[in-house]
């Protein structure tokens, strides 16, 4: 619980430090939001507005009847079939022999301005002075610009800046460098008037048209279509856009008429190739009758249908009496004492013949019953018999023959019918086909007739190829420049752009700044922030003293009771640093000055051989034996090294001395503690100013003498790295008992100010520095 509760303290510290560290630049935001904002209205001011001008078509999605003379073939027209054709109309109003049309008709090459002091203003359907390019004679021109002056009646002079002033009048053709020209006179001049002209090459305004221009599809379903134009002269955008519209009917018109005539000539030509092959079919066909004798084929082939039933029920009927015939011819062939089979429906006389003949044998078997064979009436009646029974044969012979040829002729006639039948099929086809010819070319040459009407009123009727909607008109409100973005957009860029400054300078700053740098890489605790001094300010400690920088080193002084031990000789404290530069020598020297008092004498000791630094501080720089002569000369006696500070009499003060060839050696021979142990026992303090430790290592060779060590850490000049460095130290027990004195904090850095930590009731002087000093300062 108490983990998280911290945690999240940490937090808002951390967010409370962010913001601060932002607020601290407050000037600079103000200053630029300033600058943007005055940016802004200055463009607001001289900016020349933009509007946006509109213009609506609508096309027809269903085919007009009058459009085309095929369209039910090919679905020609002026109509348009769906969304993607839609697509493609917007293309071509949007392309380059549209917008050179425009351009020649309105003149858009030319352009006119009426100068101004700041701007110029462009003048379009007012434009007092008019001109025109009649030929051009440089193909490489792209713009030239003029300003007309010096006009005299109808005498003016034009003047350009890498040209030659050309004199001409109105009216007359002027040759000028890239074409010759014609300007004149639509109203009065104003007097001290001075208008510029700049003339253009007309594919150079069409590439320009073709990206200001824009084509919209709103709704496809709809078929509209939306035309846009942003410029700075409404009228001027209005007229564009009109003859925009106007150029592109005109174009559908044309592409209507062309391919109307187009279609009149494909309709002559295949009229004349179409009546050709009509006259041809129906020759064909007539041939075609002629030599097959075919009036009818359907009614023929029927009755030929009709005669084969017919034929073939009456060849049965004939060839079953043949067999009857046949069959009658064989009993007949028998003795004459049977009967013969009777009303078989055959010949008549035959069949009379039968019954007589029956009869006969009925009669002789009745008389041969009461007779004999040689009874007169008996051979009578076998003589009438065997005549009778001649007859007969004869007469199925005669009948057999009869039959015989009726079912000849009756196999022929069947056989004819059969032969005619089995023709139907490939005359029918050939027939069917000659027709089908026939019926084609007669429907594509009535067809033909009848477009041709179509296609002849069609060239008549001028249709447009898209109606009109909404003519171009201009929105009140300008698009560019809009007031109401750029305004809160530059207060905006106003915060933005120092914040990512700041923003980034922060995230690149890898320095120390105040104790809350050091407490998030490091566990040491931070006993003072030293404010940092100005180079007039003294940078000593004076007796009485009230000062920022004294109450920082009091604040000090009371802190290292919690950190020194507890013991009857004096108490050493190590001051040492990264690097050079970092403020240990003046931390050294003002700590001696503080600690010291009548209760108890301080030592301060130079012991930064390589580099002394505390002569500095010292109201009467003499040369004096110190710290280095004592190490490398026994005969050397302490008394003569220690020196009595002026600024307190409690604290003395032993230099370095000369500067020797070898420090490391003369700081680790022994001499060193043995001066300590000496001094112990005379003063209650000794303070050590030792060496960076990051440069040498002479500082490690005497770090085993201090009680506690003050490491000294500089406001905006220490790196973070520097802290890495000091812990790796205290692990690997090279120094022990450290804390860290950050020096020369600002305000800023400090969080809260001085004035409130250290100053309190003992304010010295107000900062007489104006509030601008203070803004650039900070």
């Amino acid at each position: 619980m108490q983990q998280t509760e911290f945690q999240a303290r940490q937090e808002k510290l951390n967010i409370r430090k962010t913001i601060s560290q932002y607020l601290y630049k407050w000037p600079w935001f103000i200053a630029s939001m300033l600058l943007f904002v005055a940016g802004a209205y200055i463009y607001l001011r001289y900016s020349v507005p933009k509007y946006q001008s509109k213009t609506t078509l609508k096309f027809d999605k269903k085919q007009n009847d009058l459009s085309s003379a095929l369209a039910d073939l090919d679905n020609l027209g002026i109509g348009l079939g769906n969304a993607d054709e839609l697509k493609s109309e917007a293309a071509v109003v949007n392309s380059r022999p549209i917008l050179m049309q425009v351009v020649k008709n309105l003149n858009l090459n030319v352009e006119y301005f009426s100068a101004g002091e700041i701007k110029d203003s462009q003048l379009f359907t007012n434009a007092p002075i008019t001109a025109k390019i009649l030929a051009y004679t440089n193909e490489k021109f792209v713009s030239s610009q003029y300003s007309i002056s010096e006009i005299k009646g109808d005498q003016f002079t034009l003047h350009s800046e890498k040209k030659k002033d050309v004199t001409g009048k109105f009216n007359i053709p002027l040759q000028l460098d890239f074409g010759t020209v014609i300007l004149q006179r639509n109203s009065a001049i104003k007097p001290n008037s001075e208008y510029k002209i700049i003339f253009s090459n007309p594919i150079e305004k069409v590439k320009k048209l073709e990206k200001t221009i824009q084509v919209n599809i709103p709704d496809e379903k709809a078929m509209l279509m939306e035309i846009s134009l942003i410029g700075s002269l409404p009228e001027k955008s209005e007229a564009v856009l009109n003859e925009v519209t106007k150029q592109y009917n005109l174009d559908g018109l044309r592409d209507k008429n062309l391919q109307a005539k187009n279609t009149q000539e494909f309709i002559d030509k295949r009229l004349e190739v179409i009546t050709k092959d009509l006259s041809g079919v129906e020759n064909q066909k007539e041939d075609f009758q002629n030599r097959n004798r075919i009036v009818d084929l359907q009614a023929q082939a029927e009755l030929a249908l009709q005669n084969t039933s017919e034929n073939t029920k009456v060849l049965l009927q004939q060839q079953a009496q043949l067999d009857l015939l046949n069959s009658l011819s064989t009993e007949a062939s028998k003795g004459n004492n049977q009967l013969m089979p009777s009303n078989l429906g055959l010949n008549p006389s035959l069949e009379q013949s039968i019954s007589q003949y029956n009869l006969l044998i009925i009669s002789r078997n009745k008389t041969l019953k009461q007779a004999t064979n040689e009874n007169p009436a008996v051979i009578e009646m076998n003589r009438e018999i065997a005549s009778l029974k001649s007859i007969i044969r004869d007469n199925i012979n005669e009948q057999k023959q009869t039959v015989q040829t009726g079912i000849s002729q009756l196999q022929n006639q069947i056989a004819t019918s059969n032969n005619v039948i089995e023709k139907v099929p490939g005359q029918s086809k050939v027939y069917r086909g000659i027709e089908r010819q026939q019926n084609l070319k007669e429907q594509l040459f009535l067809f033909l007739l009848q477009k041709r009407e179509e296609n002849a009123i069609n060239l008549s009727v001028e249709v447009p190829k898209a109606k009109i909607v909404n003519p171009a008109f201009t929105e009140d409100t300008p698009v560019s420049p809009k007031k109401d973005i750029i305004l809160p957009g530059a207060l905006f860029l106003g915060m933005l752009i120092p914040f990512a400054v700041f923003y980034l300078l922060f995230m690149l700053d890898d320095k120390i700044y105040n104790r809350d740098d050091i407490k998030e890489r490091s566990g040491l605790g931070v006993l003072v922030d030293i404010p940092s001094l100005k180079d007039n300010e003294n940078h000593l400690v004076q007796k009485n003293d009230f000062s920022e920088l004294a109450e920082a080193f009091r604040v000090l002084v009371s802190n290292l009771k919690f950190v020194l031990p507890t013991k009857d000789s004096a108490k050493v404290i190590m001051v040492t640093s990264s690097v050079k530069g970092e403020g240990k020598t003046l931390v050294s020297v003002n700590l001696a000055l503080t600690i010291a008092n009548k209760n108890g004498r301080a030592l301060l000791i130079g012991s930064d051989i390589r580099n002394p630094q505390i002569q500095r501080y010292d109201s009467e720089p003499v040369k004096r034996k110190g710290l280095t002569e004592y190490l490398y000369d026994d005969s050397v006696n302490v008394e003569d090294l220690v020196h009595t500070s002026t600024t307190n009499p409690s604290c003395d003060v032993i230099y370095a001395g000369s500067i020797p060839p070898n420090p490391q050696e003369l700081l680790s021979n022994g001499r060193y503690q043995k001066l300590i142990e000496q001094m112990s026992s005379e003063y209650a303090y000794i303070i050590i100013d030792s060496a960076p430790l990051m440069l040498v290592s002479d500082t490690l060779s005497i770090a085993d003498t201090a009680d506690a060590t003050l490491y000294v850490v500089r406001s905006g000049v220490s790196k973070n790295i520097l802290i890495d460095f000091a812990n790796d130290l205290v692990r690997d027990s090279k120094l022990t008992n450290v804390s860290f004195v950050v020096n020369d904090v600002s305000r800023r850095a400090g969080g809260y100010g001085y004035n409130y930590s250290y100053g309190y009731g003992y304010s010295q002087t107000k900062d007489k520095n104006s509030w601008w000093k203070k803004i650039f300062k900070s």
